[in-house]
């Protein structure tokens, strides 16, 4: 069994904003744009596995209005 998906929500000053634990993402990247759209408080979410970042999924950046 593997251990559980550390999801940390990373502010752009580096701050920690929230940290969620799941044991049954299927899809890790899915389950980061999820948060990313649900805390609006952070620019990246990292996904660690034990002591291990497996990602960082970043919020898409707007471009400048055409």
């Amino acid at each position: 069994m593997l251990s559980p998906l550390i999801f940390i929500g990373v502010a752009g000053d580096h701050r920690t904003t929230f940290v969620d634990l799941d044991v049954a993402a299927v899809d890790p990247a899915a389950r980061a744009q999820s948060l990313l759209a649900e805390h609006r408080s952070c620019d990246a979410v990292e996904v660690w596995r034990e002591e291990r970042v497996v990602a960082v999924v970043a919020r898409p950046q707007s471009g400048p209005a055409a």
